[in-house]
């Protein structure tokens, strides 16, 4: 079971919404909300949110509200659960939309059982070591830098010409993956996203705004443009 906390949204989040341009649409790649331990050794993929894990999506889809204007959601439940809260929180009747370069197995992943063979020989720590440092692909998995980019492209097209937050729910490993690789930093465990903590990106006239935590980076416009055939 998930140790007793008192579990709120994430300071960070909540600081970064506020300072996001009202006028724009904004891709929110969030992490799903809490949920109990995983079994040892599986990916615990039926793991649902605990009671508290509804409790403070509901509060985010609060201080959402009219702001929020779609919803995706890795097919998994405790994903699409954080979404359904969030959209009975905002007061709204947004779609909630089902993606499985979100989850299930994610952009980062072509074969699952293939990939899920890197978790049990080469840890968590150095899957995600790999993911967000290194060119090659592993086994039955995407090449990073193609997969982020996919995923990004995807979400700010979904998003386009819709000012407001677009929410797309997904797990910690996409989140911290996709951040590493837009904004060039290998962030260490305790950097990855805790629960309903997530990433926030936006065109300009620059480029695209990746903002995380206390880091806000710049990505050129060609950054973005795929040069293999991986598609979303």
């Amino acid at each position: 079971m998930t140790k007793a906390h008192a579990w709120e949204i994430p300071e960070s989040l909540l600081r970064n919404l506020e300072q996001t341009p009202v006028d724009l649409p904004i891709a929110l790649l969030l992490r799903h909300s809490v949920r109990d331990e995983l079994p040892p050794g599986e990916a615990g993929n039926e793991v649902p949110i605990t009671d508290a894990g509804k409790d403070i999506a509901l509060k985010l889809g609060q201080k959402l509200g009219a702001r929020l204007r779609s919803l995706h959601s890795s097919p998994l439940p405790r994903c699409v659960q954080t979404a359904e809260a969030m959209r009975l929180g905002s007061g709204g009747d947004a779609r909630i939309s089902e993606s499985r370069l979100l989850g299930d197995p994610g952009v980062y992943v072509l074969d699952g059982r293939l990939a899920w063979s890197n978790w049990e020989t080469l840890g968590h720590e150095e899957v995600m070591r790999h993911l967000m440092a290194e060119k090659q692909a592993l086994p039955g998995m995407a090449q990073p830098d193609e997969a982020a980019r996919v995923l990004v492209q995807s979400m700010l097209s979904s998003a386009e010409g819709d000012p407001g937050i677009h929410v797309f729910v997904t797990h910690d490993v996409l989140v911290t993956a996709t951040v590493a690789r837009l904004q060039g930093v290998h962030h260490a465990s305790d950097d990855w996203p805790l629960f309903l903590e997530g990433a926030l990106f936006w065109r300009s006239e620059l480029g695209v705004y990746v903002v995380y935590r206390d880091i806000a980076h710049l990505v050129a416009p060609s950054y973005l443009v795929p040069s293999s055939g991986l598609s979303p």
